[in-house]
């Protein structure tokens, strides 16, 4: 998982209870280079299951619940970081129809050893479907990105989880 991501996870501890908070949550993850993520280095997605594990068992917060508040967190930072892949969409909706076809690519353009998640979309009877799959445990975070995206463009359709994988592997979101 590329180094981006990690660095925006210390962000969020930061943000979360403070700089000794972070030190101390990544110092429980036991990792092999004590925490020091380069943006631009790539690690192994296990890596994040172990910082989120510290976190929750120092904070007493659930890790689902922590993922899903990283999610938004990473949205918001995402609005800041990749503001012109942002405004080209008007509407949540539009942004999330995108996000395999556009964003990934771009992301896989970059990136060329990247391995984003797939997202898929499409309107039903019942509202607008966002499916993630991975071979990454990062429902959680995939649902605060959707709820983050939601919030940025002003959507007040609701989110529902309507199909879940135990292993965080795949999901279905219905927003109506």
């Amino acid at each position: 998982m590329k180094g981006i991501i990690y660095s925006e996870l210390v962000g969020f501890l930061d943000v979360k209870g403070g700089p000794s908070f972070t030190e101390e949550v990544l110092a429980g993850a036991e990792l092999p280079h004590g925490g020091a993520f380069s943006r631009v280095s790539r690690y192994p997605w296990e890596q994040a299951v172990q910082v989120v594990t510290s976190a929750s068992k120092i904070s007493g917060a659930d890790a689902n619940d922590l993922c899903e508040e990283f999610g938004k967190f990473l949205f918001d930072r995402f609005t800041v970081l990749y503001t012109e892949i942002v405004e080209r969409y008007p509407t949540a909706e539009g942004m999330l129809a995108h996000v395999e076809d556009h964003i990934h690519e771009e992301v896989r353009v970059l990136y060329p050893d990247a391995e984003p998640p797939h997202v898929a979309s499409w309107k039903d009877d019942d509202g607008f479907v966002v499916e993630y799959s991975s071979h990454r445990p990062f429902a959680h975070i995939a649902f605060g990105l959707v709820q983050g995206c939601m919030k940025h463009f002003g959507d007040p359709r609701s989110i529902n989880w309507v199909d879940r994988d135990p292993t965080g592997k795949t999901a279905y979101f219905r927003i109506q």
